[in-house]
């Protein structure tokens, strides 16, 4: 087998934020919620389950069958977009399979906010009858590493708060920073912005998203979310080399999606390439 000439494997297998969105108009980015699969060596991490998390279980079965690696499930937060996949994981349901969850955030710690959702008002089937060997992990050292990798978190202005994360391996560098509203209150604005900055600094890849057009943004002023040209203004402030735009709003058509792209290739600034992220794209550093 030849010898891979890259640290790090991003596959996207659900981009869009708030609610799944079928249809015809949805089609060249996707409709799926949140999930984001990242490979440093043999190591998988996944950044949180939105219904995404079902074409990475398709794609894991025809790679492993019921026999893959330990996996790593880093959630942000639990919103619905972003954990409701996982009910439906088939993996959480074979018995051997090991499944790591990780997260947490001011209010409780991560196993019982899964724990909430798989009540028996909301699902059928409870956390305590899944088959596979789930183990949980509320964030509390910083940086984490998980095998050889170093993980750093950061809370983000979001309501109820969301974690971003920065993974460093082999001299490359991930960032996942979704939910987050750059702009937020007067008194917090430095150290918001800082505090991004500190995360993003020089990364190879960012995932963030932008959900919001510069207008849009100003009509939802503390939704917890941003503005493509607030993202864009940062990753040139940090050095970020890629920018992969995330959690796309409901709404956003695939040829205004397109729209916005050029519209941030236009304020991108050297080094930084800009992309709309797209379920089953993968990118290699």
């Amino acid at each position: 087998m030849a010898k891979k000439d890259y640290a790090i494997k991003t596959t996207f297998w659900g981009v869009r934020g708030s609610i799944p969105t079928p249809g015809k108009d949805f089609i060249k980015y996707g409709g799926n919620t949140p999930c984001v699969e990242v490979r440093c060596g043999n190591t998988i991490l996944l950044f949180d389950a939105g219904t995404g998390i079902r074409g990475f279980a398709d794609s894991l079965r025809k790679e492993f069958g019921q026999s893959p690696p330990d996996l790593h499930i880093l959630i942000s937060h639990t919103h619905w977009d972003h954990i409701q996949g996982f009910p439906f994981f088939e993996y959480a349901y074979m018995k051997g399979v090991r499944i790591n969850l990780y997260g947490g955030n001011t209010t409780s710690d991560i196993e019982k906010l899964i724990l909430d959702q798989m009540r028996r008002e909301y699902f059928p089937v409870t956390l305590f009858e899944l088959s596979s060997d789930l183990r949980f992990r509320t964030l509390e050292d910083n940086p984490f590493h998980i095998q050889d990798i170093e993980i750093y978190y950061t809370h983000l202005i979001h309501p109820a708060m969301s974690l971003g994360f920065r993974v460093e391996y082999r001299g490359k560098v991930f960032v996942y920073a979704t939910d987050n509203e750059i702009l937020c209150e007067p008194e917090m604005q430095g150290y918001n912005e800082r505090n991004i900055g500190y995360l993003i600094r020089n990364a190879d890849i960012l995932v963030a998203e932008c959900q919001y057009t510069e207008t849009e943004y100003r009509g939802k002023i503390g939704w917890g979310h941003s503005s493509i040209d607030q993202v864009i203004k940062i990753s040139n402030a940090y050095g970020v080399k890629n920018l992969f735009c995330f959690h796309h709003d409901p709404r956003r058509t695939d040829k205004e999606i397109d729209r916005m792209m050029r519209h941030g290739e236009k304020i991108a600034k050297p080094p930084l390439k800009v992309f709309g992220a797209k379920e089953k794209m993968t990118f290699c550093v």
